[in-house]
């Protein structure tokens, strides 16, 4: 999920989704949620998948974060702000 990059660096917590049937992503993102409270930014990879993007941003409704797309250069994971 996370860890620190050569010289040290933190890396941003990541859950990939790639291949998680949709059934399966509430819980996951709750969980990758609440492990990872307190972190500035967190990055959910969803791919291009509208309706895997949908479900993340319902699950994520329910915490007070800020929700972005990632860069406009690779649209397939959402930025968590909190």
């Amino acid at each position: 999920m996370h860890g620190r990059a050569r010289g040290g660096t933190i890396l941003t917590p990541r859950l990939d989704l790639h291949g998680v049937p949709h059934e399966d992503v509430e819980q996951l993102v709750h969980e990758f949620i609440n492990a990872n409270w307190g972190t500035p930014e967190v990055h959910i990879v969803t791919g291009h998948s509208r309706r895997m993007k949908a479900i993340v941003k319902s699950v994520l409704g329910a915490y007070d974060v800020d929700v972005e797309d990632g860069d406009p250069r690779n649209p397939g994971y959402l930025r968590v702000l909190g």
